[in-house]
């Protein structure tokens, strides 16, 4: 079952559940009784990646609710070992 959504011009939107693929143009609406013409949505589809879910629903929370820094984070090494055995034969500092 589909949820099509239908327009009444004397009352408001409404909402009929039909089988895919067979939702009539019109439908007489409930609280008056005229006709209500189809209204075309866009599905409710979700491609939105986790990562970007995840930093977007992170950058909403800030707004109320803002991350408090109370120290510096830990210092890494800057040392990296070369892979390349051609780079392995360079000077080191």
């Amino acid at each position: 079952m589909a949820i099509y959504g239908y327009r009444c011009m004397q009352c408001a939107d409404i909402e009929v559940a039909f089988p895919i693929g067979t939702a009539p143009a019109t439908v007489p609406c409930p609280e008056c009784g005229t006709t209500a013409t189809r209204v075309f949505t866009p599905p409710m589809l979700n491609r939105t990646p986790a990562a970007l879910s995840a930093a977007m629903q992170r950058a909403e929370r800030s707004a109320y609710e803002p991350e408090v820094v109370t120290s510096l984070p830990p210092r890494r090494a800057t040392t990296s070992v070369a892979t390349h055995p051609a780079v392995r034969r360079l000077p080191r500092p």
